[in-house]
């Protein structure tokens, strides 16, 4: 089997982890106060604008899902070369574009591949070293990744007060290389997981469906109200083809998504609280963004977020502290 003259070596491996996927997270959380100056370099609508950051954040859902189905008939660890090609390509694309449609097909890819790269990069991590990493494995991911998140309202801030938003986004494209360089340097092949699994198209399609439907009405909310037809049909039908997707998943229908372990206390009680976790934090920075935006300098509302930085950070050490068994799942 070929592998790379790092390959399995523990901090190489988890730098290319965090590169391949904190560029994506900690960029949309930067956005928000760079959106209007994108939009008016490339000629777009503040709807436009919407639009494409609601489709690459479908993109981010659906690629989890394509991501499955590529790792039970495919080598993964060639897949994730290929996924580490497009990110670079997306995040070149969205950083020299000089026309909506190629911003917009850039950022989209640069969803994708994060999603795809997720689940390709991260399991062999989690599984591939000792039971004695995975503390560490939750400090470093929760601290880069939350951390990033975090970072994201103060890099942006810096960015929108320079009126200038491709630096970013070229940083963000060198971070992909690195992760590309990376992946090759620790590359060990493996064979697919399960060849013999069947392609899932109800699940591809109700996943993709889905997600689509779901992100453009979340999308339109920027320019009509939630009851508008336009808004609330594919808001809410998109919502009840991913209820199909784990109903039909549970009951056998699909074959992709083992999701029936998952219906018992402990599994349901903790996707319910990152859900809401996820849903309130989001909300309320992006909600405090609107409002505080017309009082302050986009610096000086990035530096009033500068200590979610510092709480990532204390949760993510505090964390690793708490959780010490076999049990940190």
């Amino acid at each position: 089997m070929r592998q790379g003259p790092l390959s399995g070596r523990y901090p190489a491996v988890a730098t290319m982890v965090v590169f391949a996927l904190v560029p994506y997270l900690g960029l949309s959380a930067a956005l928000q106060p760079l959106s209007p100056i994108i939009a008016g370099q490339l000629h777009m609508s503040m709807q436009a604008m919407g639009l494409a950051l609601g489709m690459a954040n479908a993109a981010y859902a659906i690629g989890t899902v394509f991501a499955v189905q590529f790792a039970l008939r495919l080598p993964q660890r060639r897949m994730l070369l290929a996924y580490g090609v497009l990110l670079v390509l997306g995040s070149v694309m969205a950083a020299s574009a000089t026309a909506s449609g190629v911003f917009i097909a850039g950022h989209v890819l640069q969803g994708l591949c994060t999603s795809l790269l997720l689940i390709a990069a991260l399991p062999p991590l989690i599984i591939g070293y000792p039971v004695t990493k995975a503390r560490w494995t939750a400090i470093i991911l929760n601290l880069c990744i939350f951390g990033a998140v975090a970072l994201g309202p103060f890099i942006g801030g810096v960015q929108a007060s320079a009126h200038a938003w491709r630096p970013v986004f070229w940083i963000i494209a060198g971070i992909a290389l690195a992760a590309l360089v990376l992946s090759l340097l620790t590359f060990e092949d493996v064979p697919p997981a399960d060849r013999r699994r069947p392609l899932d198209p109800l699940a591809l399609g109700l996943a993709t469906g889905g997600c689509v439907a779901a992100f453009f009405g979340a999308s339109e909310l920027l320019t009509h109200r939630f009851l508008d037809p336009v808004t609330f049909v594919p808001l809410i039908g998109g919502l009840l083809l991913i209820l199909a997707l784990l109903a039909a998943e549970y009951r056998g229908r699909c074959a992709l998504l083992n999701v029936r372990p998952l219906v018992s206390t402990f599994p349901t009680t903790g996707i319910l609280v990152a859900i809401c976790a996820a849903a309130a934090s989001v909300s309320a920075v992006v909600l405090s963004g609107a409002v505080l935006a017309p009082h302050h300098s986009p610096l000086q509302l990035g530096l009033l977020y500068l200590p979610l930085f510092g709480g990532a950070a204390v949760s993510a050490l505090v964390f690793g502290v708490v959780f010490r068994t076999r049990a940190l799942h």
